[in-house]
């Protein structure tokens, strides 16, 4: 950083000029004279006049000041998102391990280990609400603020690098805004999943009141409806098992599926928040970059990530490529896969999972 006319600017990082800073170029750059030690603002691209990328020399150029920032900047974010909805995901994990046990030990405290009446179990459900609003609905809220405000940061890195104005590389009043709504969207996702599995177990404690069953047999279903066959043991034999899951998981569990009949290995409140976990993530910073983007007057997207054996034909098709939000949209609407999920393609995109995004570009700056 360096100061610039009084105020802070970044050197040697090349942004968009608007035509309020300057009615004949269209972008700038603040340097350090060696010679003097002054800090110079350089402007260049005549405004009104395309890149002539075209041109050898004029390629060479542009390159020279801002290639290679534009060329790593995609690879760039997509690693750092990947690890960030990695870690959200592993941290709503890791909450849910709390949560199966404060169940188990409510329970457990409440009918002292023994077959549950009729009356305990209706008297049972304010308290399993409060354990998993406390243990589950206060932490993933408190997850969510921590996490979306990194990626937040990322989004304002990633236009930081971009040839437009400063004032789009910046936080607003607007930006806060949505930042907020989407973190109040998000968290609305965990609340309906909570519900959810909420009425399952207190269907299963009460249902084992009427069939009589062993305590034993809730307990193991219990843990079921919350991590299902992902939850840990004593038993060194099940606990190999969980392993052959968590690296074989899409086959394991249609082997399940398979053999038992049920939909338990992969129907529990774990299966659910994770995926939740994973997609608002992604989620969140297309909508915000998207939202950026459209303030920055950006109309082009290149669609990045990286391609794994089951990625889907539309991420497959359009990796790495560049198009108009209308010719996004037109494709969207036009095709069909599976796997492709109901809503916004530049929200959803490939689907349920995906780990890819739209960045916002210029032509100008594809070389």
């Amino acid at each position: 950083m360096a100061k610039y006319r009084g105020k802070e600017v970044k050197l040697n990082k090349p942004f968009r000029l608007s035509t309020a800073e300057s009615k004949r170029k269209k972008f700038g750059v603040y340097v350090k004279n060696k010679a003097t030690g002054n800090i110079n603002k350089v402007t260049f691209g005549a405004r009104g006049m395309s890149i002539k990328k075209n041109i050898p020399a004029r390629q060479k150029s542009f390159l020279a000041r801002m290639g290679g920032v534009l060329k790593r900047l995609p690879n760039v974010m997509s690693r750092i998102l990947d690890k960030l909805a990695d870690q959200h995901e592993e941290r709503i994990i890791n909450v849910l391990y709390r949560l199966e046990e404060d169940v188990i030990r409510e329970v457990t405290r409440a009918t002292k280990g023994q077959l549950v009446s009729q009356r305990l179990a209706i008297q049972l459900q304010p308290r399993l609400r409060n354990i998993i609003e406390s243990t589950f609905l206060n932490e993933a809220d408190l997850i969510i603020n921590e996490e979306y405000n990194k990626i937040a940061k990322v989004v304002l890195d990633t236009f930081g690098k971009m040839p437009i104005p400063n004032k789009f590389k910046n936080l607003t009043e607007v930006d806060l805004a949505t930042i907020n709504a989407l973190k109040t969207q998000s968290f609305s996702g965990f609340e309906d999943v909570a519900e959810r599995f909420l009425k399952i177990i207190n269907d299963e404690v009460y249902q084992s009141t009427i069939a009589g069953r062993p305590f034993e047999d809730m307990v193991k279903n219990i843990r079921q409806h919350i991590n299902g066959v992902y939850q840990r043991s004593n038993t060194r034999e099940i606990n190999e098992l969980v392993d052959f899951i968590n690296e074989n998981k899409f086959e394991a569990v249609s082997k399940l599926h398979t053999q038992y009949a049920s939909d338990r290995a992969g129907n529990n409140l774990r299966r659910y928040a994770s995926q939740i976990a994973h997609d608002s993530v992604m989620q969140f910073h297309g909508q915000f970059t998207v939202s950026k983007a459209k303030e920055a007057g950006l109309q082009h997207y290149r669609y990045t990530g990286t391609l794994v054996r089951d990625s889907r034909p539309f991420c497959v098709n359009m990796l790495n490529k560049t198009l108009t939000e209308k010719e996004i949209r037109d494709i969207w609407n036009n095709r069909g896969w599976a796997g492709k999920s109901t809503g916004d393609p530049f929200i959803v995109r490939g689907g349920y999972r995906c780990r890819h995004t739209w960045i916002p570009t210029d032509p100008e700056w594809d070389i």
